[in-house]
Formats: C-alpha cells, sequence, structure tokens
C-alpha cells in the first residue's frame, strides 16, 4: 500500500511542477515531507525535503530553460531515505542521500525535456479542421497524462535505486557523521549566500544577510 501511496503522491508532484495546479506540492520540502509520510516517518521525509529545497532556492525555472527537476528526485531520495534508516537525522545517510538525490535530479530534468518533445510532436500533429477545438482539448489531456505516468516513473524508479544504493554504500561510507553533518551545512550556507541577489535591492539584501547571520550565530550558540 506505501508504493501504490508513492505512485498516487508522484503522479501530483510530477504534474505539479509545470502541467497543473502549481500549487507548491513539487517544492523540495512539501515532496519530501509527503514521501517521508507514505513510509511512516514524515520527519525523515522532512530532513531530507528541507536540505534539498535549500539548493533548490537558486534554480529559476523560466520558459523553456533546463534545468533540474527537484520535486520528483526530492520524493524519490526522501522515500529512500525512510526505507534505509528509520531515524529523522543521520548525517552520514543524510549526506549519501542529498547527493543521490542531485544525481536523480539530472534524469528527471532530462525525462521532463523528453516530455516536451512529446508534446510537441502532439501539437504539430493537429489538422487544421472544424473539430481541431476538441482535438486540441483531447490532446491537453494526453499530455497532462503523459506528465503523470513521467512523474510517476521518476519517483518510483529513485526510491527503489535509491534504497538499494543507500544500503549498498552506507556501511562503506568512510566519512564521519560529524564532517557529513559539517560539509551539509558549509554546502547549504554557500548555496544560501548565492541566492542572496534573488532577494531585491540591496536594502532587502542586507535584511536578508543579516537574518542569515543572526539566525546562523544562533545555532553555533545552541549546537
Amino acid at each position: 500500500m506505501s508504493w501504490i501511496a508513492l505512485a498516487m503522491l508522484a503522479m501530483f508532484v510530477g504534474l505539479d511542477a509545470t502541467s497543473f495546479p502549481q500549487a507548491m506540492i513539487s517544492r523540495p520540502l512539501i515532496a519530501g515531507t509527503l514521501a517521508g509520510l507514505v513510509f511512516g516517518h514524515p520527519d525523515a521525509g522532512l530532513a531530507v525535503g528541507a536540505v534539498l529545497e535549500v539548493y533548490s532556492l537558486i534554480i529559476l525555472p523560466f520558459g523553456a530553460a533546463r534545468y533540474p527537476e527537484s520535486g520528483t528526485a526530492a520524493a524519490a531520495a526522501a522515500a529512500a531515505y525512510a526505507q534505509a534508516s528509520s531515524a529523522a537525522v543521520e548525517p552520514r545517510l543524510l549526506f549519501l542521500t542529498v547527493v543521490f538525490a542531485f544525481a536523480w535530479e539530472q534524469i528527471s530534468g532530462a525525462s521532463v525535456i523528453f516530455v516536451r518533445r512529446i508534446n510537441e510532436r502532439l501539437v504539430s500533429a493537429l489538422p487544421a479542421d472544424p473539430l481541431a477545438a476538441v482535438r486540441v482539448a483531447r490532446r491537453h489531456l494526453l499530455a497532462l497524462a503523459i506528465d503523470g505516468v513521467r512523474g510517476v516513473w521518476a519517483v518510483l524508479l529513485g526510491a527503489l535505486l535509491g534504497g538499494i544504493l543507500l544500503r549498498a554504500f552506507e556501511p562503506h561510507f568512510s566519512l564521519s557523521a560529524e564532517w557529513s553533518a559539517r560539509a551539509l551545512m558549509i554546502a547549504a550556507a554557500v548555496v544560501l549566500g548565492s541566492a542572496l541577489p534573488l532577494f531585491g535591492g540591496l536594502r532587502q539584501r542586507f535584511v536578508a544577510f543579516g537574518a542569515g547571520l543572526a539566525s546562523g550565530s544562533i545555532l553555533l550558540l545552541v549546537l
């Protein structure tokens, strides 16, 4: 039943990114948390989704631009992580999960390009006659169905493959839990810094920088 639920979630995540309804379900934070919830570990899914959300902030999906698809990759990685670990945060396993998610984002992104090529052929094959409007609607529904199937494929295959790879590589991963956590935090800080220009003008950037500096300082004192 968990895999059936994951397949349904995958369809919505795949569609939400572009096709329908664009309700932010495909954001890594949401997709990862829901995928973890499917396997009874929403905290593990939240941990994976939160990390991947940071890295996806600088991805701006404008028009026909090519970009890694983070939503389906986050759902796949969170499901794989939830299968391989019962804990919310295991730094070594989380590090490996994030690395897998980065690789799977590229494959999911390639699947988006593939579906766009199919959509192009669906549109170009339409004849110019009085029934064109009906046929356009049918092709539109067909394109939605294809994108939903793509989402299911990307998440289920990624979850299966990711779970196998995590269980295979984790025992042989030599980086300690402490250094794994540090590597994730440093990389996330760099990405957040590179996203600073997205926060409006110079004043807004200083506000964002000050908030980040204060939050980092608090974390250093607490941890």
